[in-house]
């Protein structure tokens, strides 16, 4: 026998196990910043920095400037964006620092949980830890800093907390509280994701045989916190609960996806496909604790994407991010790194089972970064004006944002885009009746006469009108008025579809 296996392990040689554990997650970290400056920035991060910056000038939200979405859209921002004004810096990498940060925190408090009650090795966390801050950190691409996002990294601590209520262990309650409070920012960002919460209680509450678990402190934490928002957005917002919500709910929430596209679309393949490579591959396993919890949550979380029914890629993240994660772990305790004597057969099954975890995988991430890129209508504008104030005619956020903030302009529109008018016209194609017609011409009429009052107010240096899957020039040059208005503009180019004209 060597005597190579009876040395004892020295405290150099544990020091070196330590330290290459971390090398996975520091790899993740930097290639993560490095993406930053890869892809495209968030069309919406971009929108809500800007709401920040101009409700900390002084504007008010939902009158001077208008947003669709309840005040924890813009809020979850704040803090970072008055960071960066204090210290006279971009906000975009504040956020993003703060996002990274949230990452870490959220890791370190999970597998503090799990180490705590012993359910993992300190190896597999270190796994496990790498695995979900690539889920994190990588997967999301271009939807990087979006709620669902931020949802997800706050939600982690809870799912980790849920694995050891399965397992019928106990923990000290600042454990209980910290979980309890980030399952509470998860359903104040969005009370879609509250099945989320509820179900991996549900789950973990059947797993201990202990209904208890369904009332536990962390669940009456996050109801509270939910109740407590709801409450103070009556109050101190009331504009948005008088006038936007219902606006919204006319408008907006009804233009869905068809349900054909819907389920043919790449969240709904993906997601399927991933479930049926878990079964394969773990059987009725999937079905036990801890792991079908990490299932129950995406199931709730896909409440979000199925009840919107919009089919975009940034609702579909928190359920597959969680899903992948799955299959990743069931490809890894089918598959393990070393197995004696592998027949042909089961070399096979490994590499076929990597290779569909690669494809669902990289499908997620490109799907993740579909984004409209205006860089290239940068050059033009920057040589024409410096720091324009803009304003864009279009019914997509993204033609505006980033690229007003790259240029170091000034948006000057109360709103993101002509929701309204597209909302108003795409349901007047299921041809309503005289009173609903006559209901949406005066929202299409009412959102055309805001824009004319922006743009004679702000004057603005650039208009962009969008022409890509609509004739948005055509739309506004129908109108007397607004037609006038423009008459003051001079087109400085037309590219990747998009109008440019330059106050004269």
């Amino acid at each position: 026998m060597s005597t190579d296996v009876l040395r004892p392990v020295t405290r150099e040689a544990q020091a070196t196990a330590q330290h290459s554990a971390w090398l996975p997650l520091i790899a993740i970290f930097a290639f993560g910043i490095l993406l930053r400056n890869l892809v495209v920035a968030n069309t919406d991060v971009s929108w809500l920095i800007t709401l920040c910056e101009k409700v900390l000038a002084g504007e008010r939200p939902y009158v001077d400037i208008i947003e669709t979405n309840p005040p924890a859209a813009f809020l979850l921002y704040m803090l970072p964006v008055m960071l960066a004004r204090a210290l006279a810096l971009r906000p975009e990498p504040v956020v993003d620092a703060f996002v990274f940060a949230g990452v870490a925190a959220s890791l370190w408090l999970s597998a503090a949980i799990l180490r705590r009650v012993e359910l993992f090795s300190r190896r597999t966390l270190f796994r496990f830890a790498a695995l979900f801050a690539a889920v994190l950190i990588i997967l999301p691409a271009q939807t990087f800093g979006e709620r669902e996002h931020i949802a997800l990294i706050a939600f982690l601590p809870l799912l980790a907390l849920n694995a050891a209520r399965a397992s019928g262990r106990s923990l000290p309650v600042w454990f209980v509280c910290a979980a309890g409070i980030g399952a509470g920012a998860v359903a104040i960002i969005k009370p879609h994701f509250v099945p989320a919460i509820a179900l991996v209680a549900l789950v973990a509450a059947h797993s201990a045989r202990n209904w208890r678990v369904v009332f536990a402190l962390e669940n009456w934490i996050a109801a509270a916190m939910l109740a407590a928002y709801a409450a103070l957005t009556f109050v101190l917002y009331p504009e948005f609960v008088q006038n936007i919500l219902p606006l919204v709910a006319e408008v907006y929430v009804p233009i869905r996806s068809s349900i054909w596209k819907f389920m043919i679309h790449f969240g709904t393949p993906i997601y399927l496909a991933t479930f049926v490579a878990i079964f394969m591959l773990k059987g009725r396993d999937a079905l036990n604790a801890p792991f079908s919890l990490l299932l129950a949550a995406s199931l709730g979380f896909s409440f979000s994407y199925y009840s919107q029914m919009k089919g975009w890629a940034y609702h579909a993240y928190p359920m597959l991010a969680l899903v992948l994660a799955a299959l990743a772990i069931a490809f890894a305790q089918r598959w393990p790194l070393t197995l004696p004597d592998e027949s042909p057969r089961a070399r096979a099954g490994r590499l076929s089972s990597a290779l569909a975890l690669s494809l669902l995988a990289g499908t997620t991430f490109v799907w993740m970064n579909f984004a409209i890129d205006m860089r290239p209508l940068y050059a033009t504008i920057s040589r024409s004006v410096s720091n324009p104030k803009v304003l864009a005619i279009t019914s997509d956020i993204a033609i505006g944002h980033p690229l007003t903030r790259a240029l170091g302009g000034t948006w000057v529109s109360r709103v993101s885009g002509q929701w309204i008018v597209t909302g108003a016209k795409i349901l007047k194609l299921d041809e309503p009746g005289p009173a609903l017609r006559a209901r949406y011409d005066a929202l299409e009429a009412q959102d055309r006469n805001m824009l004319i009052e922006d743009i004679r107010r702000a004057k603005p240096d650039i208009i962009l009108i969008d022409r890509i899957r609509f004739d948005w020039h055509m739309w506004a040059k129908s109108d007397a008025a607004l037609s006038r208005e423009l008459e003051n503009y001079r087109p400085l180019d037309e590219i990747s579809g998009v109008l440019i004209l330059r106050r004269k």
